[in-house]
């Protein structure tokens, strides 16, 4: 696994490179807050979306909220750096079909055949009721690893999630800071002995299980993609879980899951402890969102 796939799945990034700016807090109660779940922050996503249909509909649209994703299509999308659940591999594999169902339901998504059936005027309107026009000011973070990271800061899209955070500025910098620290100390953790040592370890029992070589997670993937196109729908499928149970099964005998979250503690926390102010602002705000989005939903 390279250290570029690595960053690249952990962070979104453009520009130069430059000390990130610390988000204003002033909206954020102050205190500790947990991190949200992947069904609470499904919560927050499907709330976000109700508040764009109703301002969407204020502006004389229609918008259709697209249906919860569940806990298992989340974690398909998540990148894992170790991989070591043989039960949800043996169910799902590597997530392929989950993330097949779901770009197959975006094709079904009915925002889309809404936005076709518009004039090009209607449609320009439409775009810029939903996420700003040509002149809507650009929300900006500069991130820890490096990089700049854009989103329109104007339309029903932003004035949701100002509903939601209570600040959208202040969020999007705070959750793009937070979530791209990774980016800063993972180089150091696939450089140390300790884990190249547990890495030639994996390998070696994944030579054992499957017969062939694999560096890493990330070579598994595509071998696995290799070998089953053109292939069937069941066989394809076999395929990817003989490879993800293995994958699993190998990083639980090689204790990687232990190595790297030692590693992570020792390289990330001092990264963590920088930044201790975004971490909490953005947690604090996700968790002030969670609140927000059950009152909506119990309105509806």
């Amino acid at each position: 696994m390279t250290i570029a796939t690595v960053i690249s799945t952990l962070t979104v990034l453009t520009g130069c490179t430059s000390s990130p700016v610390r988000p204003t807090a002033s909206a954020v109660t102050e205190g500790p807050a947990r991190q949200l779940s992947l069904t609470e922050q499904g919560r927050v996503d499907q709330a976000e979306q109700r508040l764009v249909q109703r301002c969407m509909a204020e502006r004389g649209f229609r918008y259709w909220v697209f249906p919860r994703v569940d806990a298992d299509t989340f974690r398909a999308f998540t990148y894992r750096f170790v991989q070591d659940d043989v039960g949800w591999a043996r169910e799902h594999g590597y997530g392929e079909r989950l993330r097949q169902a779901f770009f197959e339901a975006k094709k079904r998504d009915r925002n889309l055949s809404y936005q076709k059936g518009l004039t090009p005027a209607e449609r320009e309107r439409y775009t810029t009721a939903l996420r700003g026009g040509r002149d809507t000011p650009m929300l900006s973070a500069r991130l820890p690893s490096g990089g700049t990271v854009r989103s329109p800061g104007g339309g029903c899209m932003h004035s949701a999630r100002n509903e939601l955070y209570g600040d959208a500025e202040a969020f999007f910098q705070a959750d793009k800071i937070a979530t791209d620290l990774s980016g800063v100390y993972v180089p150091k953790v696939m450089r140390d002995p300790r884990f190249t040592r547990a890495m030639k370890a994996w390998s070696g029992c994944m030579r054992g299980m499957t017969g062939d070589d694999y560096a890493d997670s990330d070579v598994a993937r595509a071998d696995v993609r290799k070998q089953a196109a053109g292939l069937g729908a069941s066989k394809a499928h076999a395929i990817e879980v003989g490879v993800a149970v293995a994958d699993a099964t190998c990083a639980r005998r090689t204790s990687l899951r232990g190595i790297f979250s030692r590693l992570d503690r020792e390289y990330g926390d001092p990264v963590r402890a920088r930044y201790a102010d975004e971490i909490a602002t953005r947690n604090r705000m996700k968790l002030a969102a969670l609140r927000r989005a059950d009152r909506i939903a119990a309105a509806d």
